[in-house]
């Protein structure tokens, strides 16, 4: 037979082969359902069926809470700001660096950090931490700035089921400096009576806290950062009272499931590398003489973080992770 050129289709006959391609397109019965003699049956244009669009899943969170150290603060970096200060100037803490890592194996992975410099365990609870009264968070608290941390957390996980974690909390230090600075005016023989119940105080906060946390995120991975000595040996005995206070903070984190990261051993080495070590990772040789890490004691309490968050996962999710070495005997 001979090609037909479109002039001799002409305008009628290409609309009507069109339609003839469509309807076989969009109500041909499928092989296997044509009845014994080929016929479509009943009704089979009006079950076409379109898959419905995958509901997109939510981004997993890490939720960060805490102190100062969770927001990344720096008295140097604070003065330079004044009085506008801005939280996204704060972007070299430890959670910033546990942050980035986390990302490399989870791109889609939102970081919340609720953390208020300041903040004792008691104002983690009840509330307001000062700070937030007079400047701004990197995560304003849902109930206002004369809310609590510890609320605003609950109401994050409320709100978001099953997505968040890991949860990482640094709570205490502030409540140890009430008494090292504060009462005791850093004098080694009133800090250390005044430490077991200052210890116990800490330790009974940590578990009301950490046991909400638990209830309202049962699967969620929680790492507890624990303390260093920024004094080092100018306090006769801090090394040993840290110590013990991280102690009790362990005991209360594995309580509840929680994980426990020590930056003692880093931070307070012992003998006479404690001094340059504490001047390395702290800004207390600065002339501001601040106890708040420096970028590269951020960075320090980042990867004791990292490790045990990796020791805390199970052995198949923990397998990606193998070729990262943090310490000298890797993960």
């Amino acid at each position: 037979m001979a090609f037909r050129s479109r002039s001799q289709f002409g305008r009628g006959g290409l609309l009507v082969a069109f339609a003839t391609l469509l309807s076989i397109l969009l109500f041909a019965a499928p092989a296997g359902a044509q009845g014994s003699r080929g016929e479509r049956p009943h009704g089979a244009a009006s079950s076409l069926h379109f898959p419905s669009p995958r509901p997109v899943p939510p981004a997993p969170t890490y939720l960060a809470l805490g102190d100062s150290l969770a927001f990344g603060y720096s008295q140097a970096k604070f003065n330079g700001l004044y009085p506008n200060e801005n939280p996204a100037a704060y972007n070299t803490g430890y959670v910033d660096d546990f942050g980035k890592v986390l990302k490399l194996f989870t791109p889609a992975l939102q970081v919340v950090n609720d953390g208020c410099p300041g903040e004792t365990t008691d104002s983690f609870i009840s509330g307001p931490c000062a700070y937030q009264l007079a400047f701004p968070l990197h995560h304003p608290y849902v109930g206002g700035p004369s809310s609590s941390q510890l609320s605003d957390a609950l109401a994050y996980l409320g709100a978001h089921p099953g997505t968040v974690s890991p949860i990482t909390l640094d709570i205490g230090a502030n409540d140890a400096l009430g008494l090292i600075e504060g009462a005791c005016k850093l004098e080694a023989a009133c800090i250390a009576k005044g430490a077991p119940a200052a210890f116990a105080h800490i330790g009974a906060n940590l578990g009301l806290i950490l046991g909400d946390l638990r209830a309202a995120a049962p699967h969620a991975q929680i790492i507890v950062l624990g303390l260093y000595n920024p004094f080092g040996s100018t306090i006769a005995g801090a090394d040993e009272l840290t110590a013990a206070l991280n102690k009790v903070e362990a005991g209360v984190a594995a309580s509840v499931g929680a994980r426990f990261a020590d930056p003692l051993p880093i931070f307070n080495p012992p003998g006479a590398l404690e001094a340059p070590t504490i001047c390395l990772l702290t800004n207390m040789c600065t002339p501001l003489v601040d106890i708040h890490p420096t970028d590269i004691g951020y960075a320090v309490l980042a990867g004791v973080v990292l490790q045990q968050y990796v020791l805390g996962l199970p052995p198949l999710q923990r397998e990606p992770w193998r070729g990262l070495r943090i310490g000298a005997h890797g993960l």
